[in-house]
């Protein structure tokens, strides 16, 4: 196992470190979904928010960034063909190893049980997302699954993107990781542009609650807090979904989860569109003081 990670991570530098790798197109707005620890819904929430983005008739794309321990296909109910593996071992252009995972929506996942993908490095893992960024389309939306915590390559993911959804629950022991994920990610990237999403929780009492916990002990010792707040009660139609391998805003599109996710993804339809324009106003500023 250890030759294995040792030799793609060698086939790494030298398809992708060597190179330049592809500009990312201006008007992309990328979004991380993450947490501090495993087990309060991030893919769930990741796979769920870029199917009704789409829906509302962005060009979305989801990035399952769990190297090595991909399930975002498996809540979606697809078997991509190509993995990230098979990018970084230059076996494909990451242009083609898209599939497709719904109306509007294209998929690229690491794979599952790939040792050699689990290993990979932060300055890898960033790289290697900054390379898939150069195979998305102008006007895209992406959003990334990352792997729960607070390792290398996580963090080094989150500093890359447009903004973060900090996925956390009421549980003492999920509040505590956030707090830790929190704290490393000022450390990087200070200036990070974070949503608190509180997850599982009974309604909007609650959720404010932990917010209110979070944010205290954030500002008291970190000197900042989150930029937003939303949240995603708990609901028992969300677990049947992932039973049924069926995002649940597709199959109980009426459901609490799905109504309050709606929302979130109403907001963030609404700075993605002020990122754009302000993008496209920058370009055009460009192009007339080059003529």
């Amino acid at each position: 196992m250890v030759d294995q990670a040792e030799a793609l991570r060698a086939l790494f530098r030298e398809r992708m470190l060597s190179s330049a790798s592809p500009a990312r197109p201006p008007r992309v707005y990328t979004i991380a979904v993450t947490s501090g620890k495993g087990g309060v819904g991030k893919t769930s929430l990741a796979v769920n928010l870029a199917l009704l983005l789409a829906s509302g008739g962005r060009h979305a794309r989801l990035v399952d960034a769990d190297f090595g321990l991909s399930n975002a296909e498996v809540l979606l109910g697809v078997t991509p063909q190509f993995t990230l593996s098979d990018v970084v071992q230059g076996q494909i252009d990451a242009r083609d190893a898209w599939v497709d995972a719904g109306p509007g929506l294209k998929l690229l996942s690491s794979g599952s049980g790939l040792h050699e993908m689990a290993n990979l490095d932060g300055a890898m893992g960033a790289e290697l997302i900054g390379h898939v960024m150069g195979s998305v389309s102008d006007g895209d939306v992406v959003v990334i699954d990352t792997a729960p915590g607070i390792n290398a390559s996580v963090v080094s993911l989150l500093t890359l993107v447009d903004e973060v959804l900090m996925v956390t629950t009421p549980e003492p022991t999920s509040m505590t990781d956030t707090y830790a994920a929190m704290k490393v990610l000022g450390s990087f990237a200070p200036e990070s542009n974070v949503t608190l999403v509180t997850n599982c929780c009974t309604g909007p009492e609650q959720a404010a609650g932990v917010a209110r916990g979070l944010e205290q002990i954030c500002l008291r010792f970190l000197g900042r807090s989150f930029d937003r707040r939303e949240l995603i009660p708990a609901d028992d139609e969300v677990k049947t979904a992932v039973r049924r391998q069926s995002p649940f805003v597709v199959s109980s599109p009426r459901s609490a989860a799905a109504n309050w996710l709606r929302k979130l993804a109403l907001k963030l339809d609404s700075r993605i569109r002020a990122h754009q324009t302000e993008a496209e106003r920058e370009r055009d500023g460009v192009l007339v003081n080059a003529a």
